[in-house]
Protein backbone atom coordinates (compact mmCIF):
# COMPACT_ATOMS: atom_id res chain seq x y z
CA UNK A 1 0.00 0.00 0.00
CA UNK A 2 1.14 3.34 -0.97
CA UNK A 3 -0.63 5.52 1.48
CA UNK A 4 1.19 6.33 5.20
CA UNK A 5 -0.87 8.46 7.92
CA UNK A 6 1.65 10.81 9.57
CA UNK A 7 1.71 12.18 12.93
CA UNK A 8 2.28 15.49 11.83
CA UNK A 9 1.28 18.32 9.08
CA UNK A 10 4.15 18.09 6.07
CA UNK A 11 5.06 21.35 5.04
CA UNK A 12 3.17 21.01 1.67
CA UNK A 13 -0.18 21.66 4.08
CA UNK A 14 1.40 24.21 6.20
CA UNK A 15 -0.99 27.12 5.39
CA UNK A 16 -3.84 24.83 6.72
CA UNK A 17 -5.09 25.78 10.05
CA UNK A 18 -3.72 23.55 13.11
CA UNK A 19 -7.02 23.65 14.67
CA UNK A 20 -8.95 21.32 11.26
CA UNK A 21 -8.98 18.22 12.36
CA UNK A 22 -6.83 16.69 9.39
CA UNK A 23 -5.14 13.39 8.79
CA UNK A 24 -2.17 14.00 6.88
CA UNK A 25 -1.25 10.97 4.37
CA UNK A 26 2.00 10.46 2.61
CA UNK A 27 1.61 8.91 -1.17
CA UNK A 28 4.97 7.00 -1.36
CA UNK A 29 6.53 4.06 -2.77
CA UNK A 30 9.92 2.88 -1.46
CA UNK A 31 11.62 6.01 -0.94
CA UNK A 32 10.06 7.86 -3.62
CA UNK A 33 7.28 10.00 -1.96
CA UNK A 34 5.06 11.16 -5.15
CA UNK A 35 2.18 12.85 -3.17
CA UNK A 36 0.79 14.07 0.20
CA UNK A 37 -2.79 14.23 1.53
CA UNK A 38 -5.08 15.82 3.78
CA UNK A 39 -8.69 14.20 4.88
CA UNK A 40 -11.29 15.61 7.24
CA UNK A 41 -14.69 14.09 8.07
CA UNK A 42 -16.92 16.26 7.36
CA UNK A 43 -21.01 15.10 7.69
CA UNK A 44 -21.77 12.69 5.59
CA UNK A 45 -18.51 13.58 3.25
CA UNK A 46 -14.83 12.57 3.59
CA UNK A 47 -13.09 15.65 2.46
CA UNK A 48 -9.73 15.12 0.47
CA UNK A 49 -7.04 17.44 -0.55
CA UNK A 50 -4.18 15.87 -3.00
CA UNK A 51 -1.12 17.59 -3.57
CA UNK A 52 1.22 15.77 -6.26
CA UNK A 53 5.18 15.71 -6.74
CA UNK A 54 5.56 14.20 -9.73
CA UNK A 55 2.81 13.62 -12.82
CA UNK A 56 2.43 10.84 -15.48
CA UNK A 57 1.07 7.35 -16.13
CA UNK A 58 2.71 5.77 -13.33
CA UNK A 59 1.75 8.39 -10.49
CA UNK A 60 -1.74 7.73 -12.02
CA UNK A 61 -2.03 4.15 -11.70
CA UNK A 62 -0.85 4.45 -8.00
CA UNK A 63 -3.25 7.25 -7.69
CA UNK A 64 -6.15 5.16 -8.58
CA UNK A 65 -5.26 2.38 -5.87
CA UNK A 66 -4.52 4.78 -2.98
CA UNK A 67 -7.91 5.94 -4.34
CA UNK A 68 -9.33 2.53 -3.49
CA UNK A 69 -7.62 2.35 -0.02
CA UNK A 70 -9.93 5.91 0.80
CA UNK A 71 -12.70 4.91 -0.48
CA UNK A 72 -12.47 1.87 1.92
CA UNK A 73 -11.78 4.40 4.77
CA UNK A 74 -14.66 6.70 3.77
CA UNK A 75 -16.97 3.42 3.87
CA UNK A 76 -15.23 2.46 7.22
CA UNK A 77 -15.86 5.67 8.74
CA UNK A 78 -19.39 5.44 7.47
CA UNK A 79 -19.44 8.67 4.50
CA UNK A 80 -21.56 8.74 1.78
CA UNK A 81 -18.64 10.54 -0.78
CA UNK A 82 -15.20 11.68 -1.06
CA UNK A 83 -14.96 15.84 -2.06
CA UNK A 84 -12.04 16.04 -3.29
CA UNK A 85 -10.84 20.12 -2.92
CA UNK A 86 -7.50 21.76 -4.69
CA UNK A 87 -6.48 25.09 -3.30
CA UNK A 88 -4.33 27.22 -5.49
CA UNK A 89 -2.62 30.41 -4.02
CA UNK A 90 -1.76 31.81 -7.03
CA UNK A 91 -4.53 33.28 -8.73
CA UNK A 92 -4.57 30.87 -11.55
CA UNK A 93 -7.54 28.38 -12.81
CA UNK A 94 -5.65 24.92 -13.64
CA UNK A 95 -8.05 23.00 -16.35
CA UNK A 96 -5.73 19.90 -15.34
CA UNK A 97 -7.89 19.22 -12.19
CA UNK A 98 -11.21 18.55 -14.10
CA UNK A 99 -9.21 15.93 -16.09
CA UNK A 100 -7.65 14.83 -13.69
CA UNK A 101 -11.20 14.39 -11.55
CA UNK A 102 -12.66 12.54 -14.21
CA UNK A 103 -9.84 9.61 -14.78
CA UNK A 104 -9.91 9.18 -11.34
CA UNK A 105 -13.60 8.74 -11.08
CA UNK A 106 -14.54 11.86 -9.63
CA UNK A 107 -17.85 13.86 -10.89
CA UNK A 108 -19.94 16.84 -10.00
CA UNK A 109 -17.19 19.55 -10.84
CA UNK A 110 -17.49 22.92 -10.43
CA UNK A 111 -15.06 25.95 -9.66
CA UNK A 112 -15.25 27.37 -5.81
CA UNK A 113 -13.62 30.42 -5.20
CA UNK A 114 -12.58 32.51 -1.72
CA UNK A 115 -11.00 35.61 -0.75
CA UNK A 116 -9.58 36.31 2.71
CA UNK A 117 -9.94 39.14 4.58
CA UNK A 118 -6.77 39.46 7.92
CA UNK A 119 -8.77 40.72 10.59
CA UNK A 120 -5.31 41.35 13.27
Amino acid sequence: MAVHELAVRPETYAHFSARDRYRWLELRVGDTVYGHAAIAERGTVLELHLTLHCWGGTTLRRIREDLKWLKDEARRLGKTSIMGIRANGEEEFDPRLFKFARLCGFTETCIFQTATMPIA
